[in-house]
């Protein structure tokens, strides 16, 4: 028994004697207040023992109850048995990732994540050499700042599939036809045309002094998403554009075979084009793409050639779009800029017609081998991109002829 118990029951006789005396003298509220304090203080004495007894006796089950003094934190997870892209989602992951690339220590619990993502990749030391695949939060905010370097990315047919991707797009596509009674059906010429594509490994080096290991790990993301975002993607759209199809991605003007009067204007060499080149880039273009039809060119080319042409009214044919501060319409069509496009050479289409695969997520090795004596860091940055043109006459170019 519990020894406060054996008190609360002689205070519990020396208030039932006083009352006994009858003395007017007595605080009967006082003494009323402290006989229900004694009662519950021995409610909950009992209780407890009885609760120890039922354990002892194991007629209860014991569980462990979650202390609140400890953050969520750092309870234990399930990283083992949890699917890989949830498992990159976490914030322990994304701790790990960034601990392992500044070498600094891991808690259990990033350990855990980040050994469990990436257990099928090489075993590699935490402060020597390290791969691992992007946090999905970084990998968005990778993926976006991608994009704002290089516009085209978000305007072609970007898939995400691991491995080689076979892709399918409406090819011919035949009218319905009027149909006479009591007569055979004939089924339509309709066809699919594929995209196969692989993956081609393009990568960046980045060499910094090992002061960086000092930075705070936000710092550090913001840091690393810049420089990746700045090369990776510049590459990615250069492939997209001009990518030879031969041991590297097949960009749009590889892809397609320009042919004068049908897909391709020229305009005199030397000179510039005209209002009535424009026009017929336009007209060249069949209907069914210029819903999503664009122009991309470089910057010196909108602003030194396309900028300066007038129609008859002398109004320029280059205006500003209202709906977006930085974008530009060139005869109601936007305007697309990139410096991997040539001098003198506009493109007109469906980019969307452009299929690319990121085959593999964006990853990140970390080596302070090369750098040793240089106390310096070396991050490689590396993705597998492929591309090819779906529909060929989805795209026509305005160019300057050849000649003396």
């Amino acid at each position: 028994m519990d020894p406060r118990l054996k008190e609360i029951e002689t205070r519990k006789a020396e208030i039932r004697a006083e009352l006994e005396k009858n003395d007017s003298k007595t605080d009967l509220d006082a003494l009323e207040k402290e006989l229900r304090s004694l009662n519950t203080e021995k409610a909950q004495i009992e209780k407890r023992e009885q609760i120890m007894k039922g354990l002892n006796e194991g007629k209860l089950e014991g569980r462990q109850l979650p202390n609140p003094l400890v953050p969520k934190s750092k309870e234990q997870r399930n990283f083992e048995n949890m699917p890989r892209e949830d498992l990159l989602k976490t914030e322990e992951y994304r701790g790990a990732f960034f601990k392992s690339l500044l070498g600094k220590t891991m808690t259990d619990n990033e350990k855990r994540a980040f050994e469990s993502a990436n257990s099928g990749a090489e075993k590699r030391s935490y402060d020597s050499s390290t791969t691992a695949v992007i946090p999905t939060a970084t990998s968005d905010i990778l993926f976006q700042k991608m994009v704002k370097v290089a516009p085209l990315i978000n305007e072609i047919t970007l898939l995400r599939v691991a491995g080689n991707v076979k892709f399918a797009v409406q090819g011919t596509r035949d009218d319905a036809a009027l149909h006479a009674e009591n007569a055979a059906i004939t089924p339509a010429g309709d066809t699919l045309v594929y995209v196969e594509l692989g993956g081609y490994d393009i990568t960046k080096v980045i060499r910094i002094s090992k002061t960086i290991q000092t930075m705070a790990i936000s710092a550090f993301e913001g840091w690393l998403t810049d420089m990746l975002a700045d090369d990776i993607a510049v590459k990615i759209e250069d492939f997209t554009i001009n990518g030879t199809g031969s041991s590297q991605p097949n960009g749009v003007e590889k892809a397609v075979t320009w042919t004068v009067g049908t897909n391709n204007v020229q305009f005199t060499k030397g000179g510039s084009p005209t209002y009535d080149n424009i026009v017929d880039l336009i007209s060249y273009l069949p209907a069914r793409y210029t819903g999503n039809a664009k122009f991309l060119c470089n910057n010196k080319f909108l602003y030194g050639m396309l900028a300066k042409i007038k129609d008859d009214n002398k109004r320029p044919i280059l205006v500003q779009d209202f709906s977006n501060p930085i974008a530009q319409r060139v005869l109601g069509f936007p305007v697309l800029v990139s410096d991997k496009v040539v001098d003198n050479t506009l493109y007109f289409g469906d980019f969307k017609q452009m299929v690319g695969n990121l085959a593999q997520d964006v990853t990140v090795e970390m080596s302070t081998a090369s750098g040793f004596l240089n106390r310096s860091v070396d991050f490689l940055g590396s993705a597998l991109y492929d591309c090819d043109v779906a529909l060929t006459d989805a795209f026509c170019k305005l160019s300057e002829a050849a000649g003396a």
